[in-house]
């Protein structure tokens, strides 16, 4: 198992990860380390412990909201995939439509095709 050694808020902690996710861990750490840089920036030394709870919290929200658009995402999905189904149907009785339609047609040009070479085989014996 790959070991990665990261800072954050000035401490460097050896974690270890599952191999190829070295850089994954890596960034999440950055990540933190920027937002507790922030926070001191802001709030200033407020404890280690806090520091640490209001970025834990603060991703905890953007887990959340994530969470919340991925279900509207699946939600919007399954609703696009319900309207594709319906127009699909749609699509195929038009084409069954159109398709006994065209049969009609042919069958009506076969039967005055057929009338009109038999109104001109009758007309040359005149």
């Amino acid at each position: 198992m790959p070991q990665v050694t990261v800072s954050i808020n000035g401490r460097v902690y050896r974690m270890g990860c599952d191999e190829g996710q070295e850089h994954i861990l890596t960034a999440l750490a950055q990540d933190i380390d920027r937002r507790i840089e922030a926070y001191k920036a802001s709030f200033g030394e407020v404890g280690d412990m806090r520091l640490m709870l209001m970025a834990a919290m603060e991703l905890g929200d953007e887990l959340a909201d994530s969470r919340r658009r991925l279900k509207a995402m699946e939600s919007e999905v399954e609703s696009l995939k319900e309207s594709r189904s319906a127009v699909l149907d749609k699509v195929s009785s038009a084409q069954e439509s159109i398709a006994e339609t065209l049969d009609q047609a042919a069958a009506r040009i076969e039967g005055l095709a057929a009338a009109l070479n038999g109104a001109g085989a009758e007309q040359p014996g005149e």
